[in-house]
């Protein structure tokens, strides 16, 4: 199979892409005015992001340790290009206050915008989320399983047109994209290696299209590692490491009644450092967090599980992989199908049997299992039979129990992973140099 040439390099990085960030060696140690002011305006703008409430002129000059003149000067340069704006401050009584009121800040996450596209055999999604990660709009759409590449690489182009055009959004204001895709994917982010479930597309260079159209980084990413990626920032894995019963869910997969009010991706836990989560689709493939950060591998070919030759019904060798479960098993399973019942059983036993010495390599806090085959309620007996059928089955094979859990991101997982991914390359600039983005406040 010929390998295909790289597409152009982004002029950019990507830290959650497990890569090392290239710095210069024997760089001088030398801070120029133009950096320092940078420096400062960063500093600024991270503290009128994080305040709560929405933080005075005041409150910045004791939050940066910077003088007032320089604060008032920076945040008007930041008002002018539109990353923040000023909220007049309201009385106790939720009226504003006579006289001159002090100005508050407040940073606008409809500054910019970064897209994050899900492809698969039979379809196309692309989100076009704020700077907050908030979804703004979702374009889906249908396709044929055997697409060509580039046939597939025009309907992401026209699902992100129809994305921005929904919501009036031109690409000026685009800041940084990321494509899920099932495959392996070069260190770089750049290129598709081999996808052998999607025709001509390993030959596509879908980064240097999506980068000609929006003239931003842009980055392609293995669907299972972006899905853990969503998981580990939106998902159930927003919990804090820690013992299996801290916060375990119950033998059917449910949450524990600590979390069942709990909203995904809210700050009441850490980040998970040590989780492997599980993509049962089309074809299997699994996205490892370690120490916080995404475990790509040396070729960037970490996770691929779809290779792993697991037991069959009659322990038989077989192909590579897990097939994925008919619709009418999961259907007959929600209407307690005897033979049903025992087919998901027997799949999440084989399941944990394949990938237990993956388990054991790694030892992770939790695994989570994830599919759009499981994306409704009238799917969830399936999910959390298969989920305790797995947990069961490898407690007898592990040295430690991880938790188990199910995706609560349902079919959105790889597009969340997505849009984390795009925005980590806007969070470098924002942190680093955020008036350099040349963005404008509204009507200027």
């Amino acid at each position: 199979m010929a390998v295909p040439e790289p597409g152009p390099q982004p002029a950019s990085v990507w830290p959650l892409s497990g890569a090392a960030e290239l710095v210069a060696p024997g760089a001088p140690a030398v801070v120029g005015v133009a950096d320092l002011r940078a420096t400062n305006a960063a500093a600024v703008l991270a503290v009128v992001r994080s305040a709560d409430p929405h933080p005075r002129l005041s409150e910045l000059v004791k939050a940066t340790n910077l003088s007032r003149p320089t604060v008032e000067v920076i945040a008007e340069e930041l008002v002018d290009c539109g990353l923040i704006e000023v909220v007049p401050a309201l009385s106790a009584r939720g009226r504003r206050s006579p006289g001159r009121p002090a100005r508050r800040f407040r940073f606008r996450p409809d500054a910019g915008f970064v897209v994050g596209a899900d492809v698969r055999p039979r379809s196309v999604t692309v989100c076009l989320a704020d700077l907050d990660g908030e979804q703004v709009v979702v374009e889906r759409q249908e396709v044929q399983a055997d697409l060509s590449g580039a046939a597939r690489a025009a309907v992401v182009t026209s699902a992100v047109h129809t994305a921005m055009a929904r919501v009036g959004v031109d690409t000026t204001r685009v800041w940084a994209a990321t494509v899920g895709t099932p495959g392996l994917v070069d260190r770089a982010n750049t290129r598709v290696r081999q996808a052998d479930n999607l025709s001509t597309w390993a030959g596509t260079d879908i980064v240097g299209i999506l980068h000609e159209l929006l003239r931003c980084p842009v980055a392609v990413e293995n669907d299972a590692n972006l899905a853990a990626l969503g998981e580990q920032w939106r998902g159930v894995g927003r919990t804090a490491d820690g013992p299996r019963s801290a916060d375990a869910r119950t033998e059917g997969g449910e949450p524990s009644e600590a979390q069942a009010g709990e909203r995904p991706g809210s700050p009441a836990g850490a980040l998970t450092g040590e989780m492997v989560f599980v993509l049962l689709g089309e074809r299997l493939g699994a996205g490892v967090i370690t120490g916080g950060r995404l475990l790509r591998g040396h070729h960037g070919a970490a996770g691929e599980i779809g290779f792993i030759r697991f037991p069959g019904p009659s322990d038989a060798p077989g192909s590579p992989g897990l097939e994925p479960l008919p619709a009418s098993v999961v259907a007959g399973t929600a209407a307690g199908e005897a033979e049903a019942t025992a087919a998901v059983e027997s799949y999440g036993r084989r399941l944990a049997e394949g990938i237990a010495p993956v388990l054991l390599a790694l030892d992770p806090a939790v695994v989570v299992l994830g599919t759009g085959q499981f994306g409704s309620a009238d799917t969830d007996p399936a999910a959390r039979l298969l989920l305790g059928a797995a947990r069961a089955h490898a407690d007898t094979l592990l040295v430690d129990s991880p938790r188990w859990r199910l995706s609560s991101l349902g079919d959105d997982v790889v597009l969340t992973g997505a849009v984390r991914f795009a925005l980590s390359s806007v969070e470098v600039v924002l942190r680093t140099r955020p008036t350099g983005l040349g963005v404008r406040a509204p009507g200027a």
